[in-house]
């Protein structure tokens, strides 16, 4: 989502690492990342997710955290595999899950601490000299502190759960995210991030869509997509991989498979018909 979608959130985000120090970042039911803010994550884990198996090691850890969250339905705090606290808190509307909102990535000031992630990350990290730099970055608190910011996460995402924008009606709702898809269906929209962005539950955002348009979301979003990709085979020489990526297809084999079911032909037949028109 780009910075404008989400500037409430994003305010939020940028204020609690102020207090805190930490990165925040929001993630949808699926676990993938949203918004954070700082944008990028810390050095350690950078230079660690550079490596296949640690980066395969992070995400599943991740995940893990998140469904530990979920069935708690509280704030929850831990060490990643790694060594480094992290916290997740669910946010939920109308009883249902629509994201989290995690904190992370510091180390305590127990003696150790330093080493310990050093040492966990050692066989994923070739070059020692760039860890031993990498970790010295790593922000560094007493527990109280990690405590007491864990509660004021729990508090942010309650805040974000109560927000009075999950009070919208269903005409307001339903027009907001139409008007959303026309302006970003060349983005990576899931019914997920919808919810998550217009805080709404998957029943409400899809009962209130196609009760005012007749028409699923994602069907909607296919057709403006087809639509945009028409104009562009029409009016461009671009080729038809890189409509399929302006119109939020990354993969040319599927976006070629959804434009056939919907034309009746291919994006280079549909390209040639007109052009010999």
């Amino acid at each position: 989502m780009h910075h404008e979608d989400l500037t409430e959130i994003i305010s939020l985000l940028k204020e609690l690492h102020i207090i805190s120090g930490f990165r925040i970042s929001v993630h949808d039911t699926k676990f993938r990342e949203i918004q954070a803010y700082p944008s990028e994550i810390t050095p350690f884990c950078r230079l660690v997710q550079k490596n296949k198996k640690g980066l395969c090691r992070c995400l599943k850890n991740d995940k893990t955290a998140f469904e530990r969250a979920s069935s708690k339905a509280e704030v929850y705090l831990y060490k990643c595999c790694f060594g480094l606290y992290e916290a997740v808190a669910p946010l939920y509307i109308m009883g249902n899950i629509v994201g989290y909102l995690m904190m992370g990535q510091m180390i305590d000031n127990s003696p150790g601490s330093r080493e310990a992630i050093i040492k966990n990350a050692a066989d994923f990290v070739d070059d020692r000299k760039k860890l031993e730099i990498v970790a010295d970055s790593v922000m560094v608190c007493d527990k109280q502190k990690i405590l007491s910011c864990m509660k004021i996460l729990d508090i942010c995402a309650q805040y974000i759960t109560l927000s009075k924008r999950i009070y919208l009606n269903k005409s307001d709702i339903s027009e907001k995210i139409k008007d959303y898809i026309d302006q970003n269906y060349a983005q990576n929209i899931t019914i997920e991030s919808i919810c998550l962005k217009f805080f709404c539950s998957r029943t409400h955002a899809m009962t209130a869509f196609k009760a005012n348009y007749g028409i699923g979301i994602i069907e909607y979003l296919t057709r403006v997509r087809i639509q945009a990709a028409k104009r562009l085979l029409n009016e461009t020489t671009k080729k038809v991989k890189e409509i399929a990526e302006n119109c939020g297809y990354h993969d040319q084999n599927y976006f070629s498979k959804v434009f056939f079911k919907k034309c009746g032909m291919t994006p280079t037949a549909y390209r040639q018909l007109n052009n010999a028109n």
